[in-house]
């Protein structure tokens, strides 16, 4: 069976600051709120969690001594308005501005002089 384009080649990862501007407020939040749900269920499956009662015991785990992607999604949402307010910054892809503004976040010091 050969896989539909979609799978091939998602559309999400050509998402960039040009149609994050596009979205309304609510359309960002619903974005971030399932970028971050997704984040934290495949840090779970890399963890080797193999059935759902370990998802849900990792999850739980995973929320008091924190994510890769700890913060909500009107922290994110806030700094990705904030990175994409640079017009050269708009054509790099959504998904890198989440890593980028997440490792901002996590060690503010990183990257000054």
């Amino acid at each position: 069976m050969v896989p539909s384009r979609e799978i091939a080649e998602p559309s999400w990862l050509r998402l960039n600051g040009h149609d994050w501007q596009r979205l309304s407020p609510e359309a960002r939040q619903a974005y971030l709120a399932g970028f971050l749900a997704g984040s934290a269920t495949a840090e779970v499956l890399d963890a080797g969690t193999a059935d759902s009662a370990g998802l849900r015991q990792r999850l739980d785990s995973l929320s008091r001594t924190g994510f890769r992607f700890p913060f909500s999604p009107t922290v994110y949402g806030a700094r990705v308005d904030d990175f994409y307010w640079y017009e050269n910054q708009r054509p790099l892809p959504l998904w890198y501005t989440l890593w980028e503004v997440n490792n901002r976040l996590r060690d503010p010091l990183n990257g000054r002089q």
